[in-house]
């Protein structure tokens, strides 16, 4: 991930002449909202960190970069609104945002109550590394299908929306409105009020590992909200309901008719915690082509997949304690320990060019780190860190030689596996090797390294698809 900013920017296309302005307390223009008339197309702003109390505004150029270079610029609408629309309106194309926090935004509810922390009405709209809270909507963005992609990465949504008006539920912590596609990625969604914890209708949607939490007094509607149709892919996120949501719904696709002209929905390796009861966990529309719900973790009281045909490696229990997860109570949904069925994920293959495997996990506030290609469940891998009760192991036990081992031993696989990711475990179930091996002359070389003397246990789950395999190797003292 730590390559997509610069990847964002070299795409951003090159203006001759371009200019780039500080904005600043201590600079010559004291606000943004002093140089946005001053701009031009393909222009960079460096925006320095710190309070900005009422100044709001409007960017009309294509092509600029707008970003706080070291820590967060915060903008506290305190009353002020930019065209009856938001903190910042967006009317430019292809415009970057990075690094502010923005609160406070509001309109009257005669105009439709929904002031934005920034308003898109342009084409092309990347937002990474922002801080959305206390607004009548985080993001709000316009209805241009045409050319209009949008990404959202790395962000975090709290407590937007509206209460007890004649709006309110109709404002949400994001909303995308009409657009050809919207990459949602890494963000942390919470506690929206009364509205969905995230709205989208685009073309194309893709909705990646993610945190989108209720949290116990949220009265948030759905937690994803597809109501048009269209591609959607949403993949390793982390869904908790909270026991508070008005609407009992987790995940909506369709329910407001097909405008889009795809109606494909895959719902892949994600983890869906309810505290709800009861639950609806999923709203999918008569007439959608493809509804697969594959790989997931369903925990909690609810009707989770009744009449869908397409299912497969789902684990679907009421009993939340069944998951082995970390922390629940605070939300941390990582894998302490396997369960039955941790490891009977299928690989659902490719669509459109997209993998429909998760090579990526949320990993903390407005972050994320790699995933490895096994066959796990849900959004989260095992953790690392955790110890827990010995694991349940799955596959054929498997020979390995010589077993006992003074410094290497050799662990026999299929003759078409060309990689494997290797881990290894105490006999209290922690992780403590993980890696990506290809086997030599069939079979992969394992090293004792700085192990000490005793049992364990590994398994190896190969990229191909095989069977995984696990057994047990001893360890002998050092000579």
């Amino acid at each position: 991930m730590k390559y997509s900013l610069l990847l964002i920017l070299l795409a951003q296309p090159i203006t001759a002449g371009a200019k780039t302005w500080l904005v600043g307390s201590s600079r010559q223009y004291k606000v943004p909202s002093a140089v946005m008339p001053l701009v031009s197309d393909g222009d960079t702003v460096l925006i320095d960190s710190g309070l900005y109390v009422g100044d709001v505004g409007t960017w009309n150029n294509n092509n600029l970069i707008i970003r706080c270079p070291n820590g967060m610029a915060r903008f506290d609408a305190a009353g002020n609104i930019a065209d009856q629309k938001g903190i910042w309106v967006v009317y430019g194309r292809n415009t970057y945002v990075e690094g502010f926090e923005f609160y406070g935004a509001a309109i009257d509810s005669a105009l439709g109550g929904n002031g934005a922390g920034i308003r898109v009405q342009g084409d092309g709209f990347t937002c990474r590394r922002c801080y959305f809270h206390s607004n009548q909507e985080g993001i709000l963005t316009g209805n241009d299908t045409a050319n209009n992609d949008i990404l959202i990465e790395s962000c975090i949504f709290d407590s937007n929306g509206v209460e007890g008006t004649e709006n309110g539920g109709w404002q949400h912590n994001i909303y995308i409105g009409y657009a050809s596609s919207c990459t949602i990625k890494y963000c942390y969604f919470h506690h929206a009020m009364a509205g969905h914890e995230v709205k989208c209708r685009a073309n194309r949607s893709f909705i990646l590992y993610n945190k989108i939490v209720d949290g116990p007094v949220s009265d948030a509607s759905l937690s994803i909200d597809i109501p048009q149709g269209g591609l959607a892919i949403v993949m390793g996120n982390i869904i908790e309901k909270g026991p508070m949501t008005e609407n009992s719904t987790v995940v909506g696709y369709g329910e407001e008719g097909f405008i889009n002209p795809d109606t494909d929905f895959y719902f892949v390796n994600n983890t869906i915690v309810t505290d709800r009861n009861p639950t609806t966990f999923f709203e999918i529309a008569k007439g959608t082509r493809t509804a697969l719900i594959a790989n997931n973790i369903i925990a909690g009281t609810g009707h989770p997949i009744a009449g869908f045909t397409d299912t497969a490696g789902n684990v679907i229990e009421s009993d939340i304690s069944f998951f082995h997860f970390a922390d629940p109570a605070n939300y941390d949904y990582h894998i302490a320990a396997p369960f039955p069925g941790f490891s009977s994920a299928v690989n659902p293959g490719l669509i459109d060019g997209f993998l429909l495997m998760p090579l990526a996990q949320y990993s903390g506030l407005a972050d994320s780190t790699f995933r490895a290609m096994d066959h796990e469940v849900g959004a989260l891998g095992l953790d690392q860190n955790a110890v827990s009760e010995a694991p349940v192991w799955e596959g054929s036990s498997h020979a390995t030689y010589p077993n006992p081992l003074e410094n290497i031993a050799h662990i026999p696989v299929p003759a078409n596996c060309n990689s494997a990711v290797f881990m290894l475990y105490n006999t209290s179930g922690k992780l403590l090797r993980r890696k990506t091996i290809s086997p030599v002359g069939g079979a992969i070389a394992f090293e004792r390294g700085d192990l000490a003397a005793g049992m364990y246990f590994y398994r190896l789950v190969f990229t191909s698809g095989a069977p995984s395999i696990s057994g047990t190797l001893s360890v002998l003292p050092n000579p």
